[in-house]
């Protein structure tokens, strides 16, 4: 049976211990690094002499026993293994639908409908609009860095939007992603939209808020 997952702790790390993540992360791919070394014989980013910041993971893990974050730190690991997976099924996702050509929208919403309608019934309304074109899409809620305010960011596989079905809830905006460098297009969209689904992660949010075609 799968653990729950503490939404609080998470939030906490989120919000106050992103520095660990960062420390966890780096170190996970110091070790990596390590690995490779050892099999390939391979220098990679991590090893070079001139790279500060990357550490042995025996020694981030002496330092948070030393200083109590031995949970902190497995929550991290848990952290950085979700965004890992995620990123890795974004980039399947999102490479297939560079492919045939896509669309990146933003959909935010007018003051009547953020007073007048709850976070789920405007995340159901992002849903039916988007499954509406009958293709492949992901998207994801975020807020606005200065006021905070809710929108979501879509990628979509359609060469066309249809801006008039989303008028009643607010502004739409859109740009045709470019498929000239593909690996390219994916790595930084991919990366975009799972660093976004962090930002979603409260003590009230109880799932991933990114949304995905069927």
């Amino acid at each position: 049976m799968q653990s729950r997952i503490d939404y609080a702790f998470k939030s906490k790390i989120l919000n106050e211990h992103s520095d660990l993540l960062v420390k966890q992360k780096r170190a996970s791919l110091y070790q990596y690094s390590l690995n490779r070394l050892y099999e390939d014989g391979v220098i990679l980013y991590a090893l070079r002499s001139d790279k500060e910041g990357f550490m042995p993971y025996n020694d981030l893990y002496t330092y948070c026993a030393q200083n109590g974050l031995l949970n902190e730190l497995k929550e991290c690991m848990k952290i950085n293994h979700a965004e890992y997976e995620r990123t890795k099924r974004l980039k399947n996702r999102i490479s297939t639908m560079l492919l045939s050509g896509c669309c990146f929208i933003t959909l935010t919403f007018n003051d009547n409908t953020l007073s007048t309608t709850s976070e789920k019934q405007r995340r159901v309304a992002v849903s039916r609009y988007l499954k509406e074109y009958g293709c492949m899409y992901v998207a994801n809620i975020d807020y606005g860095a200065k006021n905070k305010r809710e929108h979501y960011h879509a990628l979509i596989n359609c060469d066309k939007i249809d801006f008039s079905n989303w008028r009643k809830y607010g502004n739409l905006n859109a740009e045709r992603v470019k498929n000239k460098d593909i690996e390219s297009d994916k790595i930084k969209l991919s990366k975009y939209i799972a660093k976004l689904s962090n930002h979603a992660i409260k003590e009230t949010t109880k799932r991933s808020c990114l949304i995905y075609s069927r």
